[in-house]
């Protein structure tokens, strides 16, 4: 009975062991599954309570019609592509009725008797209906350009708006029935006196032309300040600084156009795009353009040579004239002007003869080869030492040569002057080395040519003139 007992205990023990493990074990699925679904619960709940919150959004822009387009952009910024398309739809209500209170206001003139002409005072009941017609076509106006910049930030947003302004569109372009020039005259006299109507314009015009004519004046001051500014770096060319300074010109030009159109409602987004497009478009067509516009970029800020300069470019020696971005010209010793595209320039062999304050002016000549070399020598430094223009430091040298040891030898001959003074100095010992030469009896080598004849008698000549 006792081991009965004690058997009876050993199972009850077992058995609560076992649901306690369960019960450990279980709890923490348990308690994840409670997560779960407290969060998908909480997951919904956003959910819902962010389209409660969208479907019950109203429109606010639409409270005040008369906003101001700066105010009404905004106001829509911090709204999303469900809210904005709610403003639309108010203004497009707005619009709308506006469009309806037109065309009621079209019919009611139209039914009016032919005989009641429109005079100069507005006291008949046409004329009233034509002055009111032609404010309502201004207030439509109003509300078109405030549906358009709502319609603009939707877009912005991924909305889409293209039936909204297939509607613009259609209602802007309605046709008035004029039936006679006093009806005409009475409807624009009304619009140019209308706050949104020719007193916006001539505002707008002000506005636009003020900012143009600033900008051409401020534009040249602008430039002089820049040119001044780069001016004082040592370094620079005079093409990278003309380059530069019309670049900041064209910019400020550029600048301010952009704000004349801004001030006058302009969106400048389309202009840019559009701007943008046809750059990426032209950069394919016009890739040997790209290259002459690179090229000469390179040449205005490595500088190996400057307006004025002495080079020699592609085959040309001439005096550099100007240089663009596409090309760059040369102004020859007979005046006339070559033009090189700038990637024909940077891909050749580039000289420049002025690019130090100082030039080497040398001479050549060939004398005989029995002739006294030291005797040219004393003769040189003699007509070098007495130019006035000749640098005595570094001072004047002589070379003689001869690769082959024929008849003469060639002897090089050269002095040192101011860069700006070399041509004269050129030209005035070469005149005093000729006189010099000819004072001591000096004669110049000339190339010897030997011919020989050798006798033919008259059978030879008599066979070549047969073969021939």
């Amino acid at each position: 009975m006792r081991q009965f007992t004690v058997f009876i205990k050993f199972q009850a023990i077992a058995a609560t062991t076992v649901i306690a493990a369960s019960a450990m074990f279980a709890l923490p699925s348990f308690s994840q599954e409670v997560n779960s679904g407290e969060e998908s619960v909480s997951v919904e709940t956003v959910e819902a309570d962010a389209n409660k919150k969208e479907e019950s959004h109203q429109a606010v822009t639409t409270k005040n019609p008369e906003l101001p387009v700066p105010q009404l952009e905004l106001l829509l910024k911090p709204l999303t592509q469900e809210q904005i398309k709610v403003e639309a739809d108010a203004w497009l209500n707005l619009l709308q009725e506006k469009v309806q209170e037109i065309s009621d206001t079209e019919i009611a003139i139209q039914t009016q008797e032919d005989s009641a002409k429109i005079g100069g005072a507005v006291d008949t009941e046409k004329e009233k209906l034509v002055v009111s017609s032609s404010t309502l076509k201004t207030e439509q106006s109003h509300l078109v350009n405030r549906l358009k910049t709502v319609l603009d930030a939707w877009d912005d947003k991924g909305g889409e708006s293209d039936i909204y302004r297939q509607y613009v569109g259609a209602v802007s372009g309605i046709e008035l029935g004029l039936r006679d020039t006093g009806e005409l005259v009475l409807r624009f006299t009304t619009w140019l006196k209308s706050p949104e109507g020719g007193i916006r314009l001539g505002i707008d015009l002000l506005k636009f032309s003020g900012i143009l004519i600033a900008t051409v004046i401020i534009a040249p001051k602008v430039g002089k300040l820049a040119d001044k500014a780069l001016g004082r770096i040592n370094s620079m060319s005079n093409l990278f600084r003309n380059f530069a300074v019309m670049i900041v010109k064209r910019s400020v030009l550029i600048v301010g156009s952009l704000l004349a159109l801004a001030s006058i409602g302009v969106n400048l987004g389309p202009i840019l795009a559009v701007v943008g497009g046809a750059s990426f478009v032209l950069a394919f067509a016009l890739q040997d353009n790209l290259g002459n516009f690179a090229s000469g970029l390179m040449l205005l800020i490595t500088k190996p040579f400057d307006v004025g300069d002495e080079v020699r470019l592609g085959g040309y020696w001439a005096y550099v004239d100007s240089i663009s971005l596409a090309s760059t010209k040369l102004k020859d010793f007979g005046g006339n002007i070559v033009t090189l595209p700038n990637n024909t320039v940077w891909n050749s062999d580039i000289i420049n003869y002025t690019h130090a304050d100082i030039r080497k002016v040398k001479l050549s000549i060939d004398i005989k080869f029995n002739q006294d070399v030291e005797q040219i020598k004393q003769i040189w430094f003699d007509i070098a030492s007495a130019h006035p223009q000749v640098l005595e430091t570094p001072g004047a040298s002589i070379f003689p040569w001869n690769s082959i040891y024929n008849y003469s030898i060639g002897v090089g001959l050269s002095a040192w002057s101011k860069t700006d003074d070399y041509w004269g100095v050129y030209v005035d010992l070469l005149k005093a080395l000729q006189k010099r030469l000819e004072e001591e009896n000096i004669e110049l080598a000339a190339p010897v040519q030997e011919i020989k004849l050798d006798r033919v008698d008259a059978k030879e000549i008599k066979q070549l003139t047969a073969n021939v």
